[in-house]
């Protein structure tokens, strides 16, 4: 059993979970320390995690995005063997992307949906623990302040944290949703390093970007209004401009590779995306989602993600919740495996097997 509710001070259940994901909005400490204690009331060995959206939490009932002390739950109750919860100190990523690896294969046939925080680099991470091909890992990337993850009763900012689930008996899926139209000269990366991007077409990269399109303010950077789409031979997919550096090289907020390809792209209206949304999920058959949403996603559209997020629930009618990331952990269609996603509305569906 699961359901999604908006929490203001009362819980509002049907059955007792044994598992419950909640996402709040800035410092919300109090009522985060107040839900957490009512729900232990009812279950003390509950497994509870929650995340600071810090511009809004996503829910499925009005209002669809929260920006104030209310609080997004979705809660589950399933048999406990077929999950389990773990938390992950980070002292390096190299050594974390080992532990985590191991958990992930050894748990039957296992599926993740985590949390990841933004000061550390998930990039390597999620290259690392799908070697294999796989395609079962989600989530989001939570921000650096310091109550921005909960779990145990305490707030962090610096851990990851995972819960795996058996397919067997839930199986997850996802598709990343963004509108966002490449156009123009398709450009190849000749020099790079993980996310900095120093020659393109064997030239000094913001130099050949700047003679397409133009100087690159910081205040568009700022409100993500450059995101390039990304051609990889397996997958396509945006990378937003995190820096422009004084040696010209341009940071992203992930991964591109030497070889690959890049766009720059346009915005999509308003209808364009609704249209888009429609489309892709219309056919889907699922039990529930969650959604992760770009936090630069509400800094292009503001209050107009509302729109998109009501769009999925009239399309779907299923039980969902999410925040607003920086950084969503999912694939660009249901066949292809996890990328580090950027400006997306990331939608992670399970759908439990009878």
């Amino acid at each position: 059993m699961f359901e999604s509710f908006i929490y203001e001070g009362e819980i509002k259940l049907n059955f007792i979970p044994n598992l419950v994901f909640f996402f709040f909005d800035g410092d919300n400490e109090k009522e985060v320390k107040n839900l957490y204690n009512q729900l232990l009331t009812l279950n003390p060995e509950m497994e509870i995690i929650g995340i600071n959206g810090i511009k809004g939490n996503i829910s499925n009932n009005i209002p669809y995005l929260i920006k104030d002390k209310q609080i997004s739950i979705f809660a589950f109750d399933i048999p406990k063997e077929m999950f389990f919860v773990k938390q992950y100190k980070i002292e390096s990523i190299e050594n974390l992307s080992k532990v985590f690896y191991k958990n992930f294969v050894s748990f039957k046939d296992s599926a993740s949906i985590l949390f990841f925080p933004f000061k550390y680099d998930i990039n390597y991470f999620l290259e690392f623990i799908q070697k294999d091909d796989m395609h079962n890992v989600y989530g989001g990337v939570y921000s650096d302040k310091s109550n921005a993850c909960f779990y145990n009763g305490e707030f962090f900012n610096d851990k990851l944290i995972s819960v795996f689930f058996d397919q067997q008996f839930i199986q997850f899926f996802s598709i990343s949703i963004h509108g966002w139209k490449p156009i123009g000269i398709e450009f190849k990366v000749t020099k790079a390093d993980k996310n900095v991007v120093y020659e393109i077409e064997g030239q000094n990269a913001l130099k050949v970007i700047e003679d397409y399109i133009g100087k690159i303010k910081q205040e568009n950077i700022d409100n993500f209004l450059h995101p390039f789409c990304i051609y990889n031979e397996n997958y396509k997919s945006l990378a937003s401009i995190k820096s422009i550096n004084k040696d010209g090289s341009i940071s992203f907020f992930k991964y591109v590779k030497e070889g690959e390809k890049i766009k720059i792209t346009i915005p999509p209206t308003q209808k364009n995306v609704m249209q888009e949304i429609e489309n892709k999920i219309k056919n889907i058959e699922c039990d529930g989602l969650f959604m992760f949403s770009c936090i630069g996603r509400y800094a292009y559209y503001g209050d107009l993600v509302e729109f998109e997020i009501q769009k999925v629930y009239e399309t779907l009618h299923k039980p969902f919740t999410g925040f607003l990331t920086f950084g969503e952990i999912g694939s660009n269609e249901v066949d292809e495996h996890s990328v580090l996603q950027n400006q997306t509305m990331t939608l992670v569906f399970f759908k439990e097997h009878k």
